[in-house]
């Protein structure tokens, strides 16, 4: 057993999660694993290569922020245009001046996230409500991470394309690259893709009461009927639950296999859907405010997820329910893991000191 199985191991005995998938690429060559089970039932389902994974923020980068990068390259989207130009209605509340850049690097203004659920069962209502936020800092004198810009920058890739955002990644990223289990379930359809079922998913938080109500106005119940007690197959993220599932912050479900493909390629001297001056630009930090790059993460000095051995030129993201993807382009190593932190609830947060410590023993553990 390696060292990384046996740390996965532990971290199930200490409650951390229930199951885990994870895949370390150095030198090319790939090390994976799938530990534990979808739930802390014995007779629950083991993880294993079929096992579909709520994302979470790691939406923001393997979905959305990849739209971004093909309409940059193909002309379709200005970062440094207005996101007013785009979306008219944001033009309130001294919002009109924003950026795409300003979203991308989550210096707009805007706050970091609102219950939206609390108020709202439409998809509509809750866009109207993000239209007319207020600012709560001077854009550009910050960095507050907001799941609300990357729901904007989702809208505007529907209405510079004419194409939902989760139709639009499937014809130009997912299907190009052969991730067929990568894909937004909406809250009528019980599969993606014509491939994968929500009960393939590994499941998530319990059912919370507005969500039980929400699926009750919707009248879906019926597709949920087989995990009666826990989200399953449905997104996690309560605003893009209102959202119908398809939001540019969260929604994304994969598998480990699909994200290693998508890695591959990105990390590839040759990749497939976008320039390497592109790649580079995405993700590089993009000033002193804080770390961001566009729409990817940076390796912070200290205290990083990443651990303290990925270079300094190192990029990744983190999603809630306990997702994470790093790579280091100096050496083409990346790490992905993939769990289910929040079950049965995500008042367990041991998944920040966990994170770390994988990734120092993904990098010293031979493939």
């Amino acid at each position: 057993m390696g060292a990384l199985d046996r740390l996965i191991r532990d971290a199930i005995e200490d409650g951390i999660f229930p199951g885990a998938a994870y895949a370390v690429c150095r030198r090319g060559e790939i090390d994976q694993g799938f530990i534990g089970r979808f739930t802390y039932n014995p007779d629950s389902p083991a993880v294993g290569p079929e096992s579909v994974w709520d994302l979470a923020s790691v939406s923001k980068v393997i979905g959305t922020t990849s739209a971004v990068m093909l309409l940059v390259q193909s002309g379709q989207l200005d970062l440094d245009k207005t996101v007013a130009s785009v979306i008219p209605e944001f033009a309130t509340h001294g919002k009109e001046k924003i950026t795409f850049r300003n979203l991308m690097v989550h210096d707009s203004g805007l706050i970091a996230f609102r219950p939206y659920q609390e108020s709202f069962t439409r998809a509509e209502d809750v866009m109207a409500a993000i239209y007319n936020e207020e600012l709560t800092y001077a854009t550009g004198s910050q960095c507050v991470y907001s799941d609300l810009s990357m729901i904007l920058v989702g809208e505007a890739i529907h209405r510079l394309t004419g194409r939902t955002l989760d139709v639009f990644l499937r014809n130009e990223v997912f299907a190009p690259l052969g991730m067929n289990h990568t894909g937004y379930f909406r809250p009528d359809t019980s599969t993606f893709l014509n491939a994968v079922s929500r009960t393939s998913c590994v499941p998530t938080e319990r059912i919370e009461p507005w969500r039980r109500t929400l699926r009750q106005l919707r009248g879906v119940e019926s597709a949920f009927a087989e995990s009666p007690e826990h989200i399953q197959g449905e997104v996690h993220d309560p605003t893009a639950t209102v959202l119908d599932g398809v939001a540019g912050h969260a929604g994304l479900f994969a598998t480990l296999g699909d994200l290693i493909t998508f890695m591959r390629n990105f990390t590839s001297s040759m990749p497939m859907l976008f320039a390497r001056e592109t790649i580079a630009e995405f993700t590089k930090c993009q000033g002193s405010l804080s770390t961001r790059a566009l729409g990817w993460d940076t390796k912070s000095p200290e205290g990083s997820s990443a651990g303290s051995k990925f270079g300094p030129r190192s990029f990744g993201h983190t999603g809630y329910t306990g997702t994470s993807i790093w790579c280091d382009p100096d050496d083409g190593t990346f790490a992905i893991l993939l769990s289910n932190r929040v079950h049965p609830t995500s008042e367990n947060t041991k998944i920040l000191t966990f994170r770390p410590e994988f990734h120092e023993i993904a990098t010293e553990s031979p493939v």
